[in-house]
């Protein structure tokens, strides 16, 4: 099977975000994707930027190819104040965060689509509780090769993306005790979780060819691994965050993921070798980052001692002071200290959680609102 890499130059950024649609009397989930996407199809300069998910309370956003982090966040602050404004004449609020504090799986209806329909047939009841919300970040790579050698470089660094992006805490009206339980919920998929370790592009192609031969998966779009590279696109794409509570937070996070990748790729051309690391320490320390989001040790990559994960990534963004400057997002880069000095977005719902005297719809409150006032339109709040 020939699967072509359309190789993209310069590290271009594209960031896919889902954000929960909320009922403004009730803030719970409401299903108005629909009606929402009815409009949107109105205006064809935004027909391509927001699309419907599985669930029909979920609505994602979707950016261009951007030259920079900072034009995409531009982008998507532009978008998402037009979504708020057309959900608005719906009664519905927009509002991040990766699972919805009190709302339950089953009173979510499937959009009602050819290949979602497929979807929930093959898969049943995981299909049925995926009322969840995440990011997905692809940056451009300029070669197949090279796609597989940044994607094996950047598998240890997964749980500090995940850590730094954890923003689901609370299930169906619980307090889980993780700070990323939607990560839990994505890992019932059965080709999600972990990535494989390639040897090289032919390797992932096989294993692809193997997939579809056996109806594993009808498309490459059913590889929901935490990271895979996406041929079409020419991009390696990061799939493991939650949907953060902020724009900053998606800016810091992409331009995180972007150093790192134009980091492994200089790399790359240089021919330098690396060590393999144990897959059973990124899976450990994957929970671990799940469980206790940047608050966590993390086991060293020889697998015989721990470390602070907030001092760790403070040390990796030092470390990649060199490339954030040649991508243009030293400001962006710079937005992860913010979220180590004031908490992932679990700790802070958590916070608002437990002041408000465990009071759900005080969190959905506070994420819509911020979400409105960080866009610039008045009438997403609550």
């Amino acid at each position: 099977m020939v699967i072509k890499f359309n190789a993209s130059k310069d590290f271009t950024v594209g960031i896919e975000l889902e954000l929960q649609l909320v009922d403004r009397k009730t803030l719970a989930l409401t299903g108005t994707s629909g009606k929402i996407l009815s409009e949107v199809r109105k205006d064809p300069s935004l027909a391509l930027s927001i699309k419907h998910e599985l669930m029909d309370s979920n609505i994602e956003v979707i950016t261009g190819v951007s030259r920079s982090v900072s034009e995409a966040g531009a982008e998507l602050s532009a978008i998402i104040g037009r979504l708020i404004g057309i959900a608005g004449e719906h009664n519905t609020l927009v509002s991040g965060g990766g699972t919805h504090p009190f709302s339950l799986a089953r009173d979510q209806k499937v959009t009602d689509d050819k290949r979602y329909n497929r979807l929930l047939d093959t898969l049943q009841f995981v299909a049925r509780r995926f009322n969840i919300f995440g990011m997905h970040v692809h940056v451009g790579i300029d070669g197949d090769e090279k796609s597989i050698y940044v994607m094996n470089r950047m598998l240890y660094y997964l749980p500090y993306i995940l850590a730094l992006s954890a923003n689901s805490p609370f299930w169906e009206g619980e307090d889980t005790g993780l700070k990323s339980y939607r990560i839990k919920v994505f890992e019932t998929l059965p080709t999600a979780g972990i990535p494989f370790y390639f040897q090289d592009w032919d390797t992932y192609t096989r294993l692809v060819e193997s997939y579809i031969k056996t109806g594993t998966i009808e498309t490459i779009r059913e590889i929901w691994w935490d990271m895979r590279p996406h041929p079409d696109f020419g991009t390696v794409e990061v799939r493991i965050c939650d949907t953060p509570s902020s724009l900053k937070e998606v800016m810091a996070i992409a331009a995180l993921i972007q150093a790192l990748a134009k980091k492994f790729s200089d790399e790359f051309d240089r021919g330098i070798i690396f060590q393999r690391l144990p897959s059973a320490v990124i899976r450990e320390n994957k929970w671990r980052a799940c469980r206790f989001g940047i608050d966590g040790d993390l086991i060293s990559p020889d697998g015989e001692s721990t470390y602070g994960l907030g001092r760790a990534i403070r040390g990796l963004c030092d470390s990649l002071k060199e490339e954030a400057a040649f991508l243009g997002s030293t400001e962006e880069l710079g937005y992860v200290n913010d979220i180590l000095g004031g908490g992932c977005g679990a700790s802070r719902q958590l916070k608002l959680y437990n002041e408000n005297g465990k009071n759900f719809k005080a969190v959905v409150k506070n994420l819509a609102t911020n979400l409105a006032e960080e866009v610039g339109v008045m009438g997403g709040k609550v």
